[in-house]
């Protein structure tokens, strides 16, 4: 489904009237834009710009977690368009606070992702992608999964419990330092 959307995006961007004078990006996603764990989604662009120059990359992506709160994870790519990979990443945030990093380079699609998943509220939140464009054709995908946050389970409750328990008991029963009296 990824692919085949991305192909659309891609077709519309460069046959629809997009011009390689102006810097353009075509955003697309999150799709679904509301999230209820456990669910996931994907977002991307296709990027246009001078053939001659760089062209900065500056998109938000946003996107809105119903329900309770998400353990979330994501990655970010490049993809091949026109036998060629052009977009270079600097720095991808999600909600200015959790970064991602680069897990492979070039020639090989550049990929970031969030190594270690966090604990999102409800509510929106944003992913922000910085880059360049190196050409005058770009694109790049991303998914973004949300789980249900891990609970405890009861039986891990009543082990906690009973080790705590079982510490209070012990140090209740520490001897106490007898006095030494004189007479």
């Amino acid at each position: 489904m990824r692919k085949s959307l991305l192909k659309a995006i891609g077709a519309i961007a460069l046959f629809g009237g997009a011009t390689t004078a102006n810097a353009a990006s075509v955003i697309v996603g999150p799709v679904p834009a509301v999230l209820t764990p456990p669910s996931s989604s994907v977002f991307g662009a296709v990027l246009t710009g001078s053939p001659s120059s760089s062209t900065a990359i500056d998109d938000t992506f946003t996107f809105t977690i119903l329900g309770s709160a998400a353990l979330t994870n994501a990655q970010v790519s490049t993809l091949l368009l026109n036998d060629t990979q052009n977009v270079t990443f600097t720095s991808i945030l999600l909600d200015s606070t959790f970064a991602f990093t680069k897990t492979s380079t070039d020639p090989s699609p550049e990929t970031w992702a969030l190594l270690n998943p966090v604990t999102l509220g409800t509510g929106t939140h944003t992913i922000n992608v910085l880059g360049t464009l190196l050409g005058e054709t770009g694109s790049y995908a991303g998914t973004i999964n949300v789980q249900v946050a891990p609970v405890p389970e009861p039986g891990t409750w009543a082990m906690m419990l009973l080790g705590f328990g079982a510490m209070g008991l012990m140090i209740r029963r520490r001897r106490r330092p007898a006095f030494v009296q004189i007479a």
